[in-house]
């Protein structure tokens, strides 16, 4: 089964209600002449199957005062006589069913004569009625229609025409497929024109169909639920005109008749003059599609010759591309996806097809291929912030419709006066301030912009780690500086003003006594400053020292002689102190003591010289534990409770192995356990052994992991 699609349909739907109920949308526009003449123009759609009233044989269009909104007069615009009818005949294989609609259109206009005051004319005409199906109004069936356009006065625009659109919309297109509609319009003076869409207005009603148009500000349509001035038409992705082609873009979804409005405003020298609103209206239907063509018209004008395209079509098989080329004959192309190189700037119509395998599907697309515009410039060189100004430069892309602008973050943009503009910046503040430069072409409206940062570097400053200022010999101390300075410094750092380092840290070791000037000099090579010396001077004093010392009457002795002396070995000292591991013991000359103890002390002196430095000496003593071993000689295995098990006696030890041998050389029992002897059976568990002697053997590690080996005989008797 083929996918069901809608199809728009810019026409009303068909209406059951009574008078006036056929409006399908219009629009108003002006032409200056000269020599205050104006050629007044209104343009009415109506659905020539519905019910209702033809159209007027007389409109009216009433003229306001802009500076007041008075009534000036009221211009008359008698039936052309002539009404052109758009029947549906296009061509649409995949249409399911042909619907027979069609569209009138009856063309109003005359020449007239009129001063345009101070504060411009309001042109209005407001009529009744749309057709009651249109889904995205409220209350449809009583609200009407308003056609305005302004003419400013002299001092704004003198002898300005109003743009016009340039072409009626198709009756019917595809839906559920991207639409590519030309809302393009012309305007004679030549300036230029930007595209939105906008809400139509409400005008007449049921009762006065064709009322005396009233003066601005006119009431909007009440938008349904759902819709808004962004969201005039359900769809997905919602419909949008482009700012600056007029070209409507979109994928309508859902079936319905939707009132819309689109608007064309024109600007001259970048003053708003004045604004046209078409006030027009969709349909859709089901179409039965297997290819659907849609292009990304969505691509800026200032890209430059090389564009690449983008196919949003659905469902085709394959693709025919033209750029629009009438130079070559060669600007196709059957990518999905092509790239084109324009040989030079211009208007180019671009026809992309989708065959189907039933229908196929046709869209056009209208490309402006201009220089490309890039803006650029070179970021300056870090500054000081009590320095010079910064200076910017435009480069990149640009032509002669081409404007440029600064922006300095808060600061008010810098904008040309007609050249580019060279701007300059001064800051108050140090580090990272963006800049951003914007290309605007004067012509097309493409707008592109730039961004960089420069940064702004602090003043130097010094911070030092101060030693103190007086010190004991041998003086040692690592002097280290930091700076804000962002550009890296030289550092020299002196001793009574020899140089001794170039380092931002600097390790000074003093043996003599003495007073020493310590100074660092910090000199900074950056764009802040050329060349700025800090200069810090510390004095330091370096003082005489003792040399502390100790004797020890012994350094080792075991647990039954724990007794030592110690005794002052120290020189230039004025006097001094013992500790104990770190306890204080005594300050005499010598100082005899016992420990409690095994284990290994801390004996320590500290002296002191006249000039209160001090210096320390240390010792370490030990008291050992007695090693002891005993093996018995005679041992009697008989099971009568007495002397059973032979084992040796041994204290204080680290590892532990015994080896018992008979006299032919037999191993009859071992152990690595001293709490387990030999009960006189071959490996304790086996047969008895004979009574005899036997040699034992032990391998001992004592508490300091000394070597011992024991060797002797056993007697067994039972």
């Amino acid at each position: 089964m083929k996918n069901l699609v809608f199809i728009i349909l810019f026409l009303g739907a068909i209406s059951t209600s009574s008078f006036g109920e056929h409006l399908v949308g219009g629009e108003l526009h002006y032409e200056c002449l000269g020599n205050k003449k104006y050629v007044v123009t209104l343009i009415m759609y109506r659905d020539c199957n519905g019910p209702g009233s033809p159209f007027d044989e007389t409109v009216k269009i009433s003229m306001y005062r802009g500076f007041d909104n008075s009534m000036i007069d009221i211009l008359l615009l008698e039936h052309p006589g002539i009404v052109d009818t758009l029947p549906f005949n296009q061509n649409i294989p995949c249409l399911v069913d042909t619907p027979n609609i069609c569209i009138s259109v009856a063309k109003y206009s005359d020449t007239f004569e009129f001063q345009i005051p101070l504060g411009g004319i309001s042109l209005v005409h407001q009529r009744c009625c749309r057709p009651p199906n249109v889904i995205n109004i409220q209350n449809v069936q009583d609200i009407g229609t308003t056609y305005f356009a302004f003419i400013p006065d002299s001092t704004v625009a003198p002898c300005n025409s109003s743009p016009s659109f340039n072409v009626v919309p198709p009756i019917a297109l595809c839906s559920e497929l991207y639409l590519n509609l030309d809302y393009s319009a012309t305007d004679k003076d030549g300036d230029s024109l930007t595209y939105s869409f906008c809400r139509p207005y409400h005008g007449g009603s049921f009762q006065n169909a064709a009322p005396t148009p009233s003066p601005p500000p006119f009431e909007y349509v009440p938008w349904a639920v759902g819709f808004d001035d962004e969201h005039q038409i359900t769809g997905l992705p919602i419909l949008e005109v482009d700012t600056f082609s007029g070209i409507l873009t979109g994928r309508p979804t859902n079936l319905g008749t939707y009132a819309f409005g689109v608007c064309v405003q024109e600007w001259r020298d970048g003053v708003f003059i004045s604004e046209n609103k078409r006030d027009f209206q969709l349909t859709t239907l089901y179409c039965e599609v297997d290819a659907a063509a849609a292009i990304d018209s969505s691509l800026e004008a200032c890209i430059g010759f090389d564009i690449s395209f983008f196919n949003l079509s659905t469902l085709g098989d394959s693709f025919h591309w033209d750029f629009g080329d009438s130079l070559t004959i060669h600007d196709t192309s059957s990518y999905l996806n092509p790239t084109y190189e324009y040989p030079d700037t211009g208007i180019y119509e671009i026809t992309l097809i989708a065959y189907g395998e039933i229908c196929n599907d046709t869209t056009a697309a209208t490309y402006r291929v201009q220089h490309k515009i890039e803006p650029f410039f070179e970021r300056p060189i870090a500054d000081c912030l009590d320095r010079h100004n910064y200076t910017f430069k435009p480069e990149g892309f640009f032509r002669e419709t081409t404007s440029a602008r600064w922006e300095f973050e808060n600061d008010t943009a810098l904008i040309n006066d007609g050249d580019f503009p060279t701007a300059s910046k001064q800051y108050d503040t140090i580090g990272y301030h963006t800049v951003t430069l914007h290309y605007i072409d004067n012509v097309l409206g493409c707008k592109k912009e730039y961004t960089d940062s420069v940064y702004v570097i602090p003043n130097p400053t010094i911070d030092l780690l101060d030693p103190i200022q007086e010190q004991c010999a041998p003086f040692e101390w690592t002097f280290s500086a930091t700076t804000t300075e962002a550009y890296k410094p030289t550092y020299s750092w002196y001793i009574d003003s020899v140089l001794i380092s170039e380092s931002t840290s600097s390790f000074v070791k003093i043996d003599s006594v003495g007073t020493y000037d310590i100074t660092i000099r910090l000199i900074t090579d950056s764009m802040c400053v050329d060349t700025v010396d800090l200069l810090y001077e510390q004095h330091i004093v370096v003082n005489d020292t003792p040399s502390a010392g100790l004797k020890m009457s012994n350094l080792w002795t075991d647990m039954y002689h724990p007794d030592f002396t110690v005794s002052d070995n120290s020189t230039n000292a004025i006097r001094w102190k013992f500790y104990l591991d770190d306890e204080y013991i005594a300050r005499s000359l010598s100082y005899d003591f016992s420990l409690p103890d095994t284990g290994n002390y801390l004996v320590s002196q500290v002296a002191e010289h006249k000039s209160g430095c001090l210096d320390t000496a240390y010792q370490k003593i030990r008291v050992k534990p007695t090693y002891l071993f005993f093996a018995p000689n005679t041992f009697t295995p008989n099971s009568d409770g007495k002397n059973e098990i032979w084992s040796p006696s041994v204290f204080v030890f680290n590892k532990y192995a015994i080896s018992i041998i008979d006299r032919w050389g037999h191993e009859v029992f071992k152990s690595d356990d001293p709490s387990i002897g030999w009960n006189g059976r071959k490996w304790n568990h086996g047969i008895a052994c004979p009574n005899g002697t036997y040699t034992y053997m032990v391998n001992i590690k004592d508490d300091e992991n000394e070597p011992r080996f024991y060797e002797g005989l056993i007697n067994l008797l039972r």
